[in-house]
This record gives C-alpha cells, sequence and structure tokens, in this order.
C-alpha cells in the first residue's frame, strides 16, 4: 500500500499546493492539500455519471478500510467509515452502553469531540488535571481505578502535543476493567501506532489533518469483541448482503458482521473516498516511523532555539514529534504573536494557553528558521 510513496525524499513540498513564500505549521488545524488528492477529487468529480457502477460504492472503501487498518496495526473488517470524531465517539458510546452511573475519564481541557458524546448519554466526566510536569500518563494512573468505566483519551493532548503512553494506560484500564476509547486524531500517521500492544475497544479519527484527506471523511477501528453493537442510524448500506442493489427491495434486518455495520449514511461519497485513499496512501507509503523520525529533528531544533528566546516548550520525554506547543512568558499577549506571525506568511494556531506549531512532511527546516525570526522579532 502507498508503495510509490515508500521512497519519498523529505521534505516534499511540491507533493502539496502551498502559495509560494507561505510556511503551513499548522497541519494540527487543516492538513495541506496533496496535488493527488486534488486531482483525484477532479477525476471523480468529472467522471462521466453513466460510467459509473454498482462496485463502485463499496470498492474505495474497502481500499480505505485497509489503508487505515495498516496505520492502527489492525485489521480491514474492524474499520467503518464516519464523518466526523464526535460521530465515532458517539458510536462506540452506543456500542459500549455507556450511560447513567458510568464515569469516564478524561483529560483535563480535552478536545470537545471526546467529552460531550458521553455526556449526552448520561456519563458523568472525569477529568485529569494538567500536571505540573506534563506527565499525564502518571496522572492517568493515579486517578484510574475500579470506579472508571471508559478512559477516553488521545495519543497526545490536541492543546500541547504532550504524550500518553496509551500501552500504559490501556494495560492499567483493563486491570481495573475500564473500556478504552482512543482519538488519534492529532498524532495518528505522524507517530506509531499498535492496537495489539495497546488493545483499545475503539480508535477513531479525523482524516482532514494529518491524513491528508477531506473535510467529512473520518475513520473508526473496533476491536473484534466490540463489532456487534447498534450502529447510530439506519444506513441501509450496512447490512448484510447490500452490495445486491436489485434485491434493496428485499429489506435486510440483519447488519454486516463487521465493523462496517457502524458506516455512517454516505459515506461512500464517491469524490470524499477518492480523495481519503489518496491521502492515505501518501501517509502510508511514507510511513509513521520515517514522519516522526523526520518532524522530531524540526520540533527539537525549534525547542532548543525557542527556549533561548523565553518560549518553553514541554520536555523531549513528554513531547510529540510532530506537534509542540509554546508557553509564553507570563502576561505576554499570544494573539499578538499569532498575528503577528501571519503577517509574515507564517501560519501556527493559538490553542489554550500554547502557540501551538505542527509540522508535516513539506516543511524544511528553513521553515522553523522562519518561525524562529518571527519569534524572536516578536519578543524583541
Amino acid at each position: 500500500m502507498g508503495g510509490s510513496y515508500s521512497g519519498l525524499e523529505l521534505p516534499a513540498r511540491d507533493l502539496f499546493s502551498l502559495p509560494g513564500g507561505v510556511v503551513w505549521l499548522n497541519s494540527a488545524y487543516l492538513g495541506a492539500r496533496a496535488i493527488p488528492v486534488a486531482d483525484a477529487v477532479a477525476a471523480s468529480v468529472n467522471r462521466p455519471v453513466s460510467e459509473v457502477e454498482v462496485s463502485d460504492f463499496f470498492t474505495p472503501g474497502d481500499r480505505i478500510r485497509r489503508l487505515f487498518s495498516s496505520l492502527v496495526g489492525g485489521d480491514a473488517e474492524g474499520v467503518a467509515l464516519i464523518p466526523s470524531a464526535s460521530y465515532g465517539v458517539a458510536t462506540a458510546a452506543s456500542a459500549l452502553g455507556t450511560g447513567s452511573g458510568d464515569k469516564v475519564l478524561m483529560l483535563e481541557e480535552q478536545f470537545p469531540a471526546m467529552v460531550y458524546p458521553w455526556t449526552e448519554r448520561g456519563a458523568e466526566p472525569v477529568f485529569v488535571k494538567r500536571p505540573l510536569d506534563d506527565d499525564w500518563t502518571s496522572a492517568v494512573l493515579d486517578r484510574l481505578d475500579e470506579s472508571v468505566s471508559v478512559v477516553s483519551a488521545p495519543a497526545c493532548h490536541w492543546t500541547d502535543g504532550t504524550r500518553l503512553d496509551l500501552e500504559l494506560v490501556g494495560k492499567a484500564a483493563r486491570q481495573v476493567g475500564a473500556r478504552l476509547v482512543l482519538d488519534l486524531s492529532q498524532s495518528l500517521g505522524m507517530a506509531p501506532f499498535d492496537a495489539g500492544a495497546i488493545q483499545p475497544d475503539f480508535v477513531v479519527s479525523v482524516g482532514y489533518k494529518w491524513l491528508l484527506g477531506p473535510p467529512g471523511m473520518g475513520y473508526l477501528w473496533a476491536s473484534p469483541e466490540n463489532r456487534d453493537g447498534r450502529p447510530l442510524d439506519g444506513n441501509w448500506m450496512a447490512r448484510a448482503g447490500s452490495e445486491d442493489f436489485s434485491r434493496v427491495n428485499e429489506y435486510r434486518w440483519e447488519l454486516a458482521p463487521s465493523a462496517r455495520r457502524y458506516d455512517a449514511g454516505q459515506t461512500w461519497n464517491l469524490w470524499l473516498t477518492e480523495a481519503a485513499c489518496s491521502g492515505l496512501e501518501i501517509v502510508t507509503g511514507v510511513g509513521a516511523d520515517r514522519l516522526q523520525a523526520y518532524t522530531r529533528l524540526l520540533t527539537d531544533h525549534l525547542a532548543e532555539e525557542a527556549g533561548a528566546l523565553g518560549l518553553a516548550a514541554p520536555s523531549p520525554w513528554v513531547r510529540s514529534a510532530h506537534l509542540v506547543g509554546l508557553r509564553l512568558p507570563e502576561g505576554a499577549d499570544p494573539r499578538s504573536l499569532v498575528a503577528e506571525l501571519a503577517e509574515r506568511k507564517v501560519h501556527v494556531s493559538l490553542r489554550g494557553n500554547s502557540v501551538r506549531v505542527s509540522a508535516h512532511m513539506w516543511n524544511p527546516r528553513d521553515d522553523i528558521d522562519r518561525l524562529l525570526e518571527g519569534l524572536a522579532a516578536w519578543v524583541g
């Protein structure tokens, strides 16, 4: 899968539609548009309707399942196509039967898509306070006990990239009988993930950030023991035998015998699926190991030089390679910094109290130096 990209030289800026002079260090907000992804959309849009066959409603989705499963270290039958991370978390909450009386352990200031689906079902959120040393793993393990029904967590905090050791968290969750639901929207593809070692119940991710796909196409992976739940909607294509369009009038009450039963309606969208496949082929082709190693060079350089300017990054042992939040001096106005950087055509995000810098395969070291120039000018 993605073999044509396995030897891609990094950085690969020419593969993306980025205006000249623009430094896009904002993948955690929105991935840059890959030219092959845009071409796949155009080809799908311009395809004569008479050439669309019934198999085209299914084969792109099957390719997506194979590609996504390779990223999580799982199997393709565990993959469902969903429109958003919140849809995926809600699917997990429904399948697990989580509701009133259940406690769901989450990180303080966790992204809302991982919070609201639980509380809407009546579960009680239990937030782990942000640790002063950024050691989320120890903080989660200290709070995790038999009173917790579900651990709902990311691989890294979305505001600053501080990481969790999910293998340790997964082991501890199993020991107390808690289920593990993970949102990997800010890490999958950029950091290796092994479902076999971590043993999550559900994994969800959006596709439009690090995975280079279009908005409206996300992914869910369910462990083998969690593939018999009820889906959120009555998607007729998620039924057994739905590939035979000539017999759609014969109602099929049996759901698909895999995680396909969790597919949202109309995720066969031919434009989105072709774009999603193209993005996943790039990321899986280059490989999470290579992307992690490459972006670590960039963020380590940023952290060292920014520290000399008084802008602190999390310690290396808790810092993600691809996503880092810079903390400003006391009393500083981060909004003015982001605005001044944008005037220099250097784009980052402000999330919480962090200036969030997120690097991908198109960023050369020069992009980090451009950012550092803007930081130095703002500090000065």
